[in-house]
C-alpha cells in the first residue's frame, strides 16, 4: 500500500462518514479513472453490482472527494458534472461529435497573473474542442447529437436530448446513452 493510499484511508476514517461497500466502489471506480466520469456515469457502471445504490449517495461521495481535495470538478460538459481523479496539472481535449474527454499533458501555459492583475486566479485550465480520431473520418457528423438505445427492445435513436419514450416499442425509461464499440 502506498503513502498516499495509507494517508487517504486515515482521513477517511476521521470522517463522519460510514464508509459503506456502495462507496469503497466509487472511491475504487474513480481510482486510476482516465474517463472524466459523471455521476450518472459512476451510478451506472456499479448499479448492477450494487442496486441499493442511488444517484444522490454517489453525487454526495463526489462531493466529499472534491471538498477534501481528492477529485476535481471539470467544467467540460453543460449536460453533466464531470469529475478527474487525476489531480496533476494537465489540460482537456473534447471530441464536439462523441463527447469523449481526452487528457492534455506536458502543457504549459503563459503566465496568466499578468492578464488579471486584478484577480486571485484560483485554477487555470485548457479546454480545446476536437474531432478524436473515430470521429474525424465519419462521412456524417452529428454534432450535438447523441445515440440513445432502448434496452428493452434494442432500437438506437439519435437525438439531440434524451427522448422520452422508445420511437419503436413505445417504453419509457429504457433509454440508455449508447456507447458504440467503433
Amino acid at each position: 500500500m502506498t503513502n498516499k493510499k495509507f494517508l487517504f484511508i486515515i482521513i477517511l476514517m476521521r470522517t463522519k462518514i460510514k464508509w459503506t461497500p456502495q462507496r469503497l466502489a466509487i472511491l475504487k471506480y474513480l481510482e486510476g479513472n482516465k474517463s472524466h466520469p459523471s455521476a450518472e456515469d459512476i451510478y451506472e457502471a456499479l448499479c448492477g453490482d450494487y442496486p441499493t445504490m442511488s444517484v444522490a449517495t454517489v453525487y454526495n461521495v463526489l462531493e466529499f472527494l472534491k471538498r477534501t481535495g481528492k477529485v476535481r470538478e471539470i467544467y467540460v460538459d453543460s449536460d453533466k458534472r464531470r469529475f478527474d481523479p487525476d489531480l496533476t496539472p494537465h489540460h482537456h481535449a473534447v471530441c464536439i461529435n462523441c463527447g469523449k474527454i481526452f487528457d492534455i499533458l506536458d502543457l504549459e501555459l503563459p503566465d496568466l497573473k499578468k492578464y488579471t492583475k486584478d484577480f486571485d486566479i484560483i485554477d487555470a485550465q485548457l479546454t480545446i474542442y476536437v474531432f478524436c480520431d473515430n470521429c474525424k473520418g465519419k462521412e456524417e457528423l452529428k454534432i450535438g447529437f447523441k445515440e440513445y438505445e432502448c434496452t428493452k427492445c434494442g432500437t438506437v435513436r439519435t437525438a439531440k436530448h434524451k427522448p422520452q419514450k422508445c420511437p419503436a416499442c413505445g417504453s419509457r425509461g429504457f433509454l440508455k446513452e449508447y456507447k458504440s464499440n467503433q
